[in-house]
């Protein structure tokens, strides 16, 4: 199981690309849930786009592809 900022979380590899959804309603995916993506190295080093699930206000903290924001400083329990 994995953990994104101490939220429960459906981690998806695919193509260099890892999707991270948290905090929707009953699962991490459901309804209003937040969406990390995040690119380079094995997994992901750096997050290119962050929306906060709807209970944190919904706002894209990250659209940005040269972003320096760590996944690793975020995410714990997938390794």
């Amino acid at each position: 199981m994995a953990w994104f900022d101490g939220k429960e979380a459906v981690v998806v590899r695919e193509a260099g690309t890892i999707n991270i959804f948290y905090g929707g309603s009953f699962t991490p995916d459901g309804y209003g849930h937040g969406h990390v993506k995040a690119q380079g190295g094995a997994f992901g080093e750096s997050i290119v786009y962050w929306r906060l699930p709807d209970s944190e206000g919904g706002t894209v903290v990250i659209d940005n592809w040269a972003s320096s924001e760590r996944l690793a400083d975020h995410l714990s329990g997938l390794w």
